[in-house]
Parts: C-alpha cells; sequence; structure tokens
C-alpha cells in the first residue's frame, strides 16, 4: 500500500451508524418532514419524490435521528447500495436507510466515491442476507474496510471524480 494509507474499517472513521425507524410513522400529508428510505437516494442525492410520504413535527421528534455535514447515507434494505450525502434536508429515516456520520479528519465525498464504487456494491450484495428482498445488516457496515490516503489525498481524489461527474 502507498505512503500514509491506512485500512480502517468504517465503524473506525464513524461517530455513529444507525439505520432507521422499523415501523410505519403516522403519516400526515401537510407534514413538514420527508419520510425517506433507500429508494430516495441516488447519486450521492436525496430524492424527494412526488409520492415520498410525510410527517409532522411530533412524529418527527419521536423518530429522528443525529444527522449533520457530516452524515453519508446508504441504501441497504431492497435498494442496496444507494447512495445520498445529508445536506439539512428536513428528513426521517426508515429501516432502509442508514446513516453514517464520520469524523472530522475523513473527506465526505471520497466516501461517497468509495461506497458507490464496485468494491462496495459487491461486498453490500455479498453480505446482504435475505432471498426475497436484501439486507445489509450494520454490523458488515460497521466492518467493510477501505483504504484510506492521508486527507490532502482524499480531497484531491474527490475532486478529480466530481469534475468527472459535471462532465
Amino acid at each position: 500500500m502507498r505512503e500514509g494509507w491506512k485500512t480502517v474499517k468504517l465503524k473506525e472513521i464513524s461517530t455513529k451508524i444507525g439505520d432507521g425507524l422499523h415501523g410505519t410513522p403516522k403519516y400526515d400529508e401537510n407534514g413538514s418532514y420527508f419520510f425517506i428510505n433507500g429508494n430516495n437516494l441516488n447519486n450521492g442525492s436525496i430524492l424527494i419524490k412526488e409520492d415520498t410520504k410525510r410527517i409532522d413535527e411530533k412524529v418527527y421528534n419521536k423518530i429522528k435521528k443525529e444527522l449533520n455535514d457530516r452524515t453519508i447515507l446508504i441504501g441497504i434494505n431492497g435498494t442496496l447500495g444507494n447512495i445520498g450525502l445529508y445536506k439539512g434536508e428536513r428528513i426521517a429515516l426508515g429501516k432502509s436507510a442508514c446513516y453514517i456520520n464520520l469524523v472530522l479528519d475523513v473527506d465526505k465525498n471520497y466516501i461517497r466515491y468509495v461506497f458507490e464504487g464496485q468494491h462496495f456494491q459487491n461486498y453490500a450484495y455479498l453480505f446482504a442476507t435475505g432471498s426475497t428482498i436484501k439486507n445489509l445488516g450494520l454490523k458488515a457496515i460497521r466492518n467493510y474496510k477501505i483504504n484510506l490516503p492521508p486527507l490532502k489525498t482524499q480531497r484531491k481524489i474527490a475532486s478529480i471524480l466530481s469534475a468527472h461527474d459535471d462532465l
């Protein structure tokens, strides 16, 4: 491995890894929060669709998770491997969305590209359980190993890949 690079488990570079509500909240078509799942995650974004259910603030406060500007979301049930970066959207998570809050000395965009890469995508399908609807457990997420370069290199790699995406 290159100098300065290290192999780490995801749990070593995260402050929190969890998933959303394992159940159905009380929906409110006038609610100000969207209840999202893995199918709302795509190409690093959170997609609010026409049929995305809503919840009110009271329900949100009961089921909210600690999402912040260091949070990456991954589809872990049914829609395996879909990725979204949390950017302050008014959302609550269903069980098919996993959230990962990264430590400060890791580039969130670099980790996004790691998750979108073939290695993680293969890993997700290899470690998923279930015959009809595939489910990737949080233990498998926590134990996923990443080749992590120094922060400056992470930022450079993410910048190059982002520029490529923009094309």
